[in-house]
């Protein structure tokens, strides 16, 4: 039998989530928790890193947002993480006609 496994959770909030150190959640504990503060306008990198994108892919969804010049991307990231979070779909060529 192994030891206890780690499982990591993100939760992105304005307002801190309701969970406290010590606290029995779904049959496990809560030993740790981090925060991340998000900046005021986020590179395409920090972007890349954060969804798994390429960096043109973000470019290319974020095209009409971009707050810094053409050579520097930057984006506000509520915008950037709402539009980056929604699926993608798959939309190639017209209807099919029966």
């Amino acid at each position: 039998m192994s030891g206890a496994l780690k499982y990591t959770f993100t939760v992105e909030s304005d307002t801190p989530p309701q969970i406290m150190l010590g606290q029995s959640i779904f049959g496990g504990k809560v030993v740790g928790m981090e925060m991340e503060t998000v900046p005021n306008l986020v590179s395409v990198a920090w972007l890349a890193e954060r969804y798994g994108f390429s960096k043109t892919t973000i470019i290319k969804k974020l095209e009409g947002h971009n707050k810094g010049t053409g050579g520097k991307h930057l984006y506000d990231p509520k915008i950037a993480m709402v539009m980056l979070s929604q699926p993608q779909k798959n939309k190639r060529g017209p209807k099919r006609v029966n």
